[in-house]
């Protein structure tokens, strides 16, 4: 690497141990403080999603007597297998992206209940602006977050879409009816 710039060079070598592990310390840190801050708003997600579609209750029971809920947040533990893993465990990846799953019980019979349909979603900052990354591939939104309450709106509008859109394919084409 070449540093132009003699001072550089000097200031650098007035830098101690304890000058870079205080920095360490200070971007550990930092990196807490987003990744709760970045919780917090997945947490807002996830209740205005829930409010947003009004549900009968906030868990459904199923012919056992246990209660599961309509709506939670997880990760995908392989491709197509939700895992419920609670907002406070999720983590950021290396971009400061705080990836996980919406997933919704869209059956809640209790004796053929539990089928739920996950969203990928993903809060991110982009300089002071959070964005939301909601679905995957081809079918993925970007959305800039509104910070006033409410903000959420069009992110919830895009994951029941996405619910919409994958049962639409699912259809078969001969339906009779």
């Amino acid at each position: 690497m070449l540093i132009p710039f003699k001072n550089c060079l000097v200031g650098g070598m007035e830098t101690t141990f304890n000058d870079l592990k205080e920095k360490h310390l200070k971007l550990i840190e930092t990196q807490w403080c987003l990744r709760e801050h970045l919780q917090d708003k997945a947490g807002d997600l996830l209740r205005e999603y829930a409010e947003s579609l009004s549900l009968p209750a906030t868990s459904w029971t199923d012919s056992q007597g246990k209660a599961h809920p309509y709506v939670e947040t997880g990760v995908w533990s392989s491709p197509g297998k939700f895992e419920a893993t609670p907002l406070l465990r999720l983590q950021m990846d290396a971009n400061y992206s705080l990836n996980f799953v919406i997933a919704t019980t869209l059956d809640d019979s209790p004796m053929t209940g539990g089928y739920r349909h996950g969203v990928s979603v993903s809060l991110r900052y982009e300089h002071v602006a959070l964005y939301a990354f909601i679905g995957s591939g081809d079918d993925t939104v970007q959305l800039q977050v509104s910070p006033k309450p409410g903000g959420f709106f069009e992110v919830c509008a895009a994951i029941k879409q996405l619910i919409t859109i994958s049962i639409d394919r699912a259809t078969p084409a001969a339906v009779l009816v």
